[in-house]
C-alpha cells in the first residue's frame, strides 16, 4: 500500500491528478504493475489507476509470452475501485483487492454496489488515514484541469456565468 500511496502522492504533485494510485501483486507479494490516475492527464475518464495498470500488466504479459493469472494476483489502491473498475477486476478474477479509503459516491466494492462479492475479497481501511489526507489535500484546492473550470478555458461556463450575474435569463 505504501508504493500505491506514493505513486498518487506523484500524481497530484506532477500532473495534478485525482489521488489514486494502484499496484497489482503476484501471490508472491512481487509486483506486477502500477498506476496512478491518468483521467485529467488524457481528458479520458476510463482511465483510472486501475485500468491504466491492468493495461501495463497486459502489455507486459503479452511481451514475454506468458499470461498473467489473475487468480493468484492482489491489487492494492488508495481508494475503493469504482463501479467501473470493480466490474473489471470481477471480470479479470483478480484474488484479492486491498483498500485504502471508501469511495462513498461511486464505489463498486460496498459503498455503492458490492461487485467484489463472489468474485474477490475485499479488505478496506488499508492506511486510510493517509488515503483520506491526499483526497482532502486534493479538493482543497481547485482541480483546474477539469471540464468547466475557468482554467481550462470553457467560454460556455464563463458565458452562463455572466448571464446569470447580469440578470439575463436563457443564456447558453
Amino acid at each position: 500500500m505504501r508504493r500505491a500511496l506514493e505513486l498518487a502522492e506523484d500524481a497530484v504533485a506532477e500532473q495534478g491528478e485525482v489521488p489514486v494510485g494502484c499496484v497489482f501483486v503476484n501471490d508472491n507479494n512481487v509486483e506486477i504493475a502500477s498506476a496512478a490516475n491518468e483521467t485529467n492527464e488524457a481528458m479520458c475518464a476510463t482511465r483510472h489507476a486501475e485500468l491504466v495498470a491492468i493495461d501495463g500488466a497486459l502489455k507486459h504479459s503479452a511481451a514475454r509470452g506468458q499470461p498473467l493469472d489473475w487468480t493468484r494476483c492482489a491489487l492494492y489502491v488508495t481508494c475503493e475501485p469504482c463501479i467501473m473498475c470493480a466490474s473489471a477486476l470481477s471480470q479479470l478474477g483478480i484474488a484479492k483487492c486491498y483498500f485504502g479509503c471508501r469511495n462513498d459516491k461511486f464505489g463498486g466494492c460496498g459503498s455503492i454496489l458490492s461487485l467484489h462479492e463472489g468474485n474477490f475479497d475485499i479488505v478496506e481501511g488499508l492506511r486510510e488515514a493517509e488515503a483520506v489526507d491526499l483526497f482532502r489535500r486534493f479538493y482543497d484546492r481547485e482541480n483546474s484541469r477539469t471540464l468547466g473550470s475557468d482554467a481550462h478555458g470553457d467560454k460556455r461556463t464563463r458565458r452562463r456565468t455572466a448571464a446569470r450575474d447580469s440578470g439575463v435569463d436563457g443564456a447558453t
